[in-house]
């Protein structure tokens, strides 16, 4: 794609700046202080090797609940396209709204194109969409992306910079050198200060005679004098007030920019997070039906998460094994998969869909929906609804695989990890399309949209 041309060198420049700053914070004491996470992790995009598997090694582990009397098995399949107009973007609305960038990596959409940090149930409506049949849910999820740069040609340029700031380190040095021994222009400012001693005794006689000239103005000129002292007193008030809310409209800006994180470069990449963007060859987006029962509506705007994008953080609990090869779809591991010839990496994102009442979010955006037990029910007091599942299928060559060079994106403190592959999904269908959808799945029959 025209997006990632250049991409090696914008890449090797992002990789040596940081190394740049690194050195600066050993040698000159520098203290910098984030509210974004550690900086010095955001450079580090390289994927650890040993999280790729050859997925024929790896034994079937897929178990599917066996369908019971009342299970609602159809399926409906929406096409919304493979994100041809290119929709990217570091937010996340669900998780971190109001906050641009707020995701440090970069998201594919489908969907609805007005998805962005600032997204809501009003601006979502009537927004427009890529699904063909009018569906302007939002579907979004961490681009792929492979990376062949070599360490070699990033240690040879982080060299060069080091020897560079070390000559200027020794230029500095001398400098001031020249400064602590008095060397240098010393004598020029001597006769500034002479110069400046002398208009001070001249402005010291004009003002002696102005202070006799004042003793004889008349009591008019004393009323005038305090009148505009008065006055003077009611400016300085007035400059007072408005230098106050000047300070106040800084501070407020100052505090806004602080929520405003690192905006991706032209190649749409960001520290830590860099490489060519893989399309998807294809975009599978299924709802399916419950195995034990009827599915019922999904309220519109309902919020649903999958996987998480902090595991390393927050441990395994929320986190789900995602990735498989075509053809190989009965297991799915947490690492990368190495595919044999004729098979291609694919991503398998499955969403909870048992839900709480009516409720279509929850505080942490999970207790509201949670999976079904491994009879495919859900709980007491949960109800079934369609079952989002959307998979990713991508052509990357097996060469890339085997050398451990593609990765998906993260945030910077997850190094790439692929357990940390995640999915987000807001339903803005319209009343019939879900309607449709429901009847599809209900009464056990097989569309597409």
């Amino acid at each position: 794609m025209a997006r990632n041309q250049g991409r090696h060198r914008i890449a090797r420049r992002t990789k040596i700046a940081t190394a740049v700053l690194g050195l600066s914070i050993a040698v000159g004491g520098l203290v910098v202080s984030t509210t974004t996470g550690d900086p010095g992790s955001a450079s580090a995009d390289e994927v650890d090797k040993s999280q790729f598997v050859d997925i024929t090694k790896v034994r079937p582990n897929v178990d599917k609940p066996e369908p019971g009397r009342n299970a609602s098995t159809g399926s409906f399949t929406v096409d919304c396209g493979k994100n041809e107009n290119g929709h990217f973007n570091p937010d996340n609305f669900i998780a971190q709204p109001g906050i641009r960038n707020g995701a440090q990596h970069l998201h594919d959409y489908v969907g609805n194109l007005s998805t962005n940090a600032d997204s809501n149930n009003n601006s979502l409506l009537g927004a427009g969409t890529t699904c063909a049949n009018g569906d302007e849910s939002a579907y979004f999820w961490p681009v792929v992306r492979i990376d062949t740069e070599e360490e070699g040609e990033q240690n040879q340029g982080g060299q060069k910079q080091q020897n560079q700031n070390q000559q200027q380190g020794g230029r500095d040095q001398q400098r001031q050198g020249d400064r602590d021994s008095g060397g240098g222009g010393q004598q020029p400012q001597g006769d500034r200060d002479q110069n400046r001693d002398g208009d001070r005794n001249r402005q010291q006689d004009r003002n002696g005679q102005q202070d006799r000239q004042n003793q004889q103005d008349n009591d008019q000129q004393d009323n005038n004098q305090n009148q505009d002292n008065n006055q003077n007193q009611d400016n300085n008030q007035n400059q007072d007030n408005n230098q106050n809310q000047d300070n106040n409209q800084n501070q407020d800006d100052n505090n806004q920019g602080q929520a405003q994180l690192e905006e991706p470069n032209a190649d749409n990449e960001l520290a830590g997070n860099d490489g060519e963007i893989q399309r998807p060859a294809v975009v599978d987006i299924t709802f399916k039906g419950n195995a034990q029962e009827k599915v019922k509506e999904m309220p519109k705007f309902l919020r649903i998460l999958y996987g998480d994008a902090k595991v390393t953080a927050n441990g395994p609990a929320n986190a789900r094994e995602s990735w498989t090869c075509t053809g190989f779809e009965d297991r799915v591991i947490k690492q990368y998969p190495i595919c044999p010839e004729g098979s291609d990496v694919k991503r398998v994102h499955t969403f909870p869909s048992c839900l709480d009442g009516d409720n279509i979010d929850s505080e942490n955006h999970r207790d509201h929906i949670k999976y079904p037990n491994e009879n495919g029910e859900c709980a007491n007091g949960l109800t079934a609804v369609p079952e989002l599942t959307i998979s990713l299928t991508y052509k990357i060559p097996r060469e890339i695989q085997v050398a451990g060079q593609y990765k998906v994106d993260s945030f910077p403190e997850e190094d790439h990890n692929p357990f940390s592959d995640h999915d987000d999904f807001a339903n803005v269908m319209s009343d019939q399309i879900m309607d449709r959808l429901v009847d599809c799945v209900n009464e056990g029959r097989k569309c597409r949209e």
